[in-house]
């Protein structure tokens, strides 16, 4: 029987030396199993992954907020300092000087207009009319023109300085005609509406001061004219006099 020790066999190689970079080693692919891989995240229950995220977007916009207000606090300090930097005593004396000349022009501005109005008071402007007669005559006759002639629902007076009414009211055309004639833009327009239109309507209405006057007759005799409206003495003490007050 022949023994092993009769065959010239290899000494087994030393445990601490590396192998050849040249010598063959097998494959280890499908010896060595691979790692298995991360189960994938399953959704939570409900509303969990919803309630994440609205938490998420809500702390976001919290972290937004507190760096925008922080990075607008060092902004503004940043700013100061370079602005106290930049404020040198010849620009802070520039400054002085064009607030002075800011607020001086100011005052006079405001003496200026004190003044004007000071001279309106004491020197009220002229009227172009001299007299209710002329403003009638020149002006409103020529500028309000009607048919007083053939029309019987409108009713005119030659003689209108015959009647007290006529007198007040186109004394309050004229008088507020020389007021609105100052005002360049809508003056005339609130003239013409709001005492114009109101007063001619009254005064030449049917049954108006005019109402048995005519342009044809002219002015009804005293014996004809409309009397005054009847009156009673008011109680004593009803009305005191104001000027003994």
């Amino acid at each position: 029987m022949t023994s092993l020790d009769e065959f010239d066999l290899p000494e087994p190689p030393d445990e601490d030396l590396a192998p050849p970079e040249d010598s063959w080693a097998p494959p280890l692919e499908g010896l060595v199993p691979a790692p298995a891989p991360a189960p994938a995240a399953t959704p939570a229950d409900g509303n969990g992954a919803g309630d994440a995220l609205a938490l998420s977007d809500e702390l976001s916009a919290r972290i937004g907020k507190v760096t925008g207000t922080l990075l607008s606090t060092q902004i503004k300090a940043i700013a100061e300092t370079q602005l106290a930097e930049l404020l040198t005593p010849e620009i802070y004396q520039r400054i002085e000087e064009l607030s002075r000349r800011r607020l001086a022009a100011e005052l006079e501005t405001q003496l200026v207009a004190a003044a004007h109005a000071a001279d309106a008071a004491e020197n009220p402007p002229t009227t172009v009319f001299g007299s209710t007669e002329e403003f009638v005559r020149v002006r409103l006759a020529p500028g309000y023109r009607r048919d007083v002639i053939d029309n019987r629902e409108i009713r005119w007076c030659p003689q209108w300085w015959r009647h007290e009414e006529a007198i007040s009211r186109l004394e309050a055309l004229w008088r507020t005609w020389e007021h609105f004639r100052l005002d360049a833009t809508t003056g005339m327009s609130v003239w013409w509406r709001d005492h114009a239109d109101h007063h001619m309507s009254v005064l030449m209405s049917s049954d108006g001061p005019f109402s048995k006057c005519s342009v044809q007759h002219g002015h009804h005799t005293p014996d004809n004219a409309i009397a005054p409206l009847p009156t009673d003495p008011a109680p004593a003490g009803m009305f005191p006099d104001t000027r003994e007050l």
